[in-house]
């Protein structure tokens, strides 16, 4: 086994002002000459235009707009559009109206209903509606868009791509991300100098997904992409969320801005609802807010500090911020960790949308101020949990083999996302070398098998693109004549080394750097 890692380059992400409030009063035109910093950010707002990977990820765009046509997607946007104003007028009902209650499945910061078109939405805002994002959903999709714009020529000349577009764009199953991947294991092998084909699929039998061949060598590809979540990390959340109910009301009720970070030693579920609001009213009578002082049992380990407020409201008197976004919690926590798992509620002096209020524009909001926050950050370093949120590759990869042809070689690539941080990926990791080095191909002639471990991340200011490569060969193939560039997304300005992205992030974690 073999591996190398990229790190695509950061992307700046700057604090913005806004012009109109969301209770739809409208705001005035805003003189030329009456705030300067304004004018110049609109400056290079526009300037972000030119930027290289935007274009690259308009072509991508572009491209898939002529396929599904204009009415549909108009269609299509409008419903993506529609979701989130109904979320968000519950959040902000407008003056003399009842706030209307969501279900569960209405508060989720996307469209799940139609996944690709929330992410051409995502991606058409990077260009026509800039104050328009959702972080933690776009840094997911803009390098898959970019990397096809990026060589728009070649992903358009790979034999039967119209037909893999029409199933992803027109298509009834919903599972966009496979298809992006298939799209991205054709392209790679496209860039590496072969011949590439989609397979078209037929009704009577289970195919390949792609078949390339070069100077006479020959391989059906197989590609298979793990759900982003675990069942267990939803669940496992879930049960967060419980507890995190009945603490909110607790320091609510202290009435002075408070942060908890906490670290459950068992599985959050094994903990009682009310442990975390137990440990904070402990801590308030025992004046140990601020105190450098830990408090912890058995099941968890918490501590608490109070929110810096003046460095809240300093920062608010020079910049809005985007609503829940990692800026807003950096705020609040003080520090942000890309790995890590937060959650916060505030009460907002003011939170004002910019751009028209029409019917594409929203997630445009940015708060002016706050008049109190509560926020924590928690992880679970059981050991039971961490094994249960490494899931291994197993399933995915019987079913590759399954659908390998009895005569042919086969290579498999299977994609997973790395959310949890570094332990549960080392342990992630254990299991999948097991897995394929011991997995019985019977008769498939499966020559290798190649692991493609992502990693999107967002901060206060950047986002960023983490890409391991894990290769393994059998029956002696060189998989470096194969593949000599098997990093997924070849974006410029990257750093590659010979280890994984979540050494590199423990390393960052123990050393501070």
């Amino acid at each position: 086994m073999s591996l190398s890692r990229v790190k695509i380059s950061k992307r700046k992400i700057k604090n913005v002002k806004a012009r109109r409030d969301v209770k739809r009063k409208r705001a005035k035109k805003m003189q030329s000459n009456m705030d300067a910093r304004w004018k110049e950010h609109q400056k290079y707002i526009e300037s972000r235009k030119t930027e290289q990977w935007i274009l690259d990820a308009k072509k991508s765009f572009d491209w898939f707009l002529e396929i599904m046509g204009e009415s549909e997607w108009d269609k299509r946007k409008k419903s993506v559009v529609a979701y989130f104003k109904k979320q968000q007028m519950s959040f902000f009902p407008e003056e003399g109206k009842k706030r209307e209650e969501l279900s569960e499945s209405e508060k989720r910061i996307a469209y799940h209903q139609d996944w690709i078109a929330w992410y051409m939405y995502l991606v058409e805002s990077l260009y026509h509606r800039p104050y328009v994002n959702e972080a933690s959903q776009s840094c997911r999709i803009y390098p898959f868009f970019c990397a096809f714009g990026r060589h728009i020529d070649m992903v358009k000349s790979i034999s039967g791509i119209d037909a893999k577009l029409i199933e992803l764009l027109r298509g009834k199953n919903n599972q966009p991300d496979s298809i992006l991947f298939e799209i991205s294991v054709a392209l790679m092998y496209a860039r590496n100098g072969w011949d590439v084909s989609f397979i078209p699929e037929t009704a009577d039998k289970k195919t390949p997904d792609i078949l390339v061949e070069k100077d006479g060598n020959q391989f059906f590809v197989e590609c298979k992409r793990q759900a982003k979540v675990t069942e267990y990390s939803e669940t496992e959340r879930k049960e967060w969320n419980r507890r995190w109910d009945i603490l909110v009301q607790a320091m609510a009720a202290f009435k002075i801005p408070t942060f908890m970070d906490v670290t459950f030693k068992v599985e959050v579920a094994e903990t009682p609802l009310t442990i975390l609001a137990s440990a904070f009213a402990e801590i308030a009578r025992n004046e140990m807010i601020s105190s450098g002082y830990t408090l912890e049992n058995d099941q968890v380990s918490v501590s608490v500090d109070f929110i810096n407020m003046p460095a809240v409201n300093k920062h608010f008197e020079d910049f809005q911020v985007s609503w829940n976004s990692p800026q807003m919690v950096a705020l609040f926590a003080g520090d942000y960790e890309r790995n890590g798992s937060y959650t916060q509620v505030h009460s907002p002096k003011g939170v004002n949308a910019v751009g028209p209020d029409d019917e594409e524009h929203i997630l445009n909001l940015f708060c002016t101020g706050v008049y109190s926050a509560y926020c924590a950050k928690w992880e679970c370093l059981s050991d039971t949990a961490i094994d249960k949120k490494a899931k291994d590759v197993r399933k995915l990869l019987g079913k590759a083999i399954d659908q390998a042809p009895d005569e042919g070689n086969t290579i498999v690539h299977i994609a997973y996302e790395t959310l949890h941080g570094p332990l549960v990926e080392f342990e992630r990791h254990k299991k999948i070398a097991n897995s394929i080095n011991s997995f019985d191909y019977k008769s498939k002639n499966v020559k290798a098998v190649f692991c493609h471990a992502l990693q999107p991340s967002v901060g206060p200011e950047e986002s960023e693109w983490a890409e391991t490569t894990m290769r393994f060969g059998r029956d002696g193939i060189d998989l470096a004549k194969i593949l000599p560039n098997d990093l997924l997304l070849d974006e410029s300005a990257t750093k590659i080394a010979n280890e994984t992205h979540w050494y590199q992030d423990l390393n960052s974690m123990v050393t501070g750097a």
